[in-house]
């Protein structure tokens, strides 16, 4: 039974495409259809459907894959737990974070990282919270930074820190010299919102529906160079975390009344092995984060 063969049934599986599989292991769709269907010839049984538009896995298909996909992750584990034997300083680390949390921590946290463990490449994506988890579940990251609502119950985690979010505005908006702002202050008011895959948006939605209020949406964006920039114009108010706001100088922010603050943490797929430079990866930023709380 081909590895390869098998690696490629598992990806036309999860893509319902070969064309798509191909594309993903950067191989010739001809080599890898003729791959699937030697195999299809070897077990006696049929694993596609390819009549319809999408491929479609048949239930004995579903049956052989499922197993199949468990051996690879577990394969690889195998692999990455030998080469963490024989090159103990040297290694890659595939890290997501949220692009709000990114600006005033990771920077630091990278370079403290580096500058311990020079022989471990480090590849670093942003990405919305929903994205990030995403990109999780699919094995394209191997650690996530999230904060602990977005943080699935099958995943490992170690908790990081808290941040507090704040309504940020510019110092001639009527309500910069509030001391907190309760929900119903925010009745119709002009607010510059990150879209629906931010939690900071989600946050803001609850806190305002559970006294019946609705803001207006001047701009909704994710970007967040874009929100800042047109809260410091005084188009409206924005939600930004306290350690963003220290480097938003022309920024007011004001606490929610109930304070709203949020969790983080670094969390990774449980029952699959974490590589050693990603374990070290790990164990370096709770070391920052605790000497950073404590400062």
């Amino acid at each position: 039974m081909n590895l390869k063969a098998l690696t490629y049934c598992v990806a036309v599986a999860r893509l319902g495409s070969f064309t798509q599989a191909a594309h993903s292991l950067h191989v010739a769709q001809p080599a890898l259809s003729m791959a699937v269907g030697r195999l299809e010839e070897e077990l006696g049984v049929q694993l596609f459907n390819r009549a319809a538009r999408q491929v479609t896995v048949t239930a004995e298909g579903q049956l052989f894959l499922d197993r199949v996909a468990a051996s690879l992750v577990a394969l690889d584990g195998a692999r990455q737990a030998l080469k963490d034997m024989t090159h103990l300083d040297s290694g890659e680390i595939r890290v997501g974070i949220p692009p709000m949390y990114g600006l005033r921590h990771i920077p630091e946290l990278l370079a403290h990282f580096r500058a311990r463990h020079p022989g471990i490449a480090m590849h670093v994506v942003e990405g919305s919270a929903e994205d990030i988890g995403q990109r999780l579940r699919t094995r394209r990251i191997d650690v996530a930074l999230l904060e602990q609502r977005r943080i699935e119950p099958e995943w490992d985690r170690v908790a990081l820190g808290q941040d507090e979010m704040l309504l940020c505005m510019s110092p001639a908006h009527p309500l910069a010299t509030e001391t907190s702002l309760r929900a119903r202050q925010l009745q119709a008011v002009d607010m510059l919102v990150f879209d629906q895959t931010f939690l900071q948006r989600h946050v803001l939605d609850a806190f305002c529906a559970a006294d019946q209020v609705s803001y207006r949406i001047a701009l909704e964006s994710n970007f967040v160079s874009l929100v800042t920039r047109l809260t410091r114009d005084g188009m409206g108010m924005c939600t930004l975390l306290r350690s963003v706001l220290q480097h938003e100088p022309e920024l007011i922010g004001v606490p929610f009344d109930p304070p709203q603050v949020l969790s983080f943490g670094l969390c990774w797929r449980r029952q699959e092995y974490l590589s050693l430079a990603n374990q070290r990866f790990v164990e370096a930023a709770q070391a920052f984060f605790a000497n950073s709380a404590a400062t």
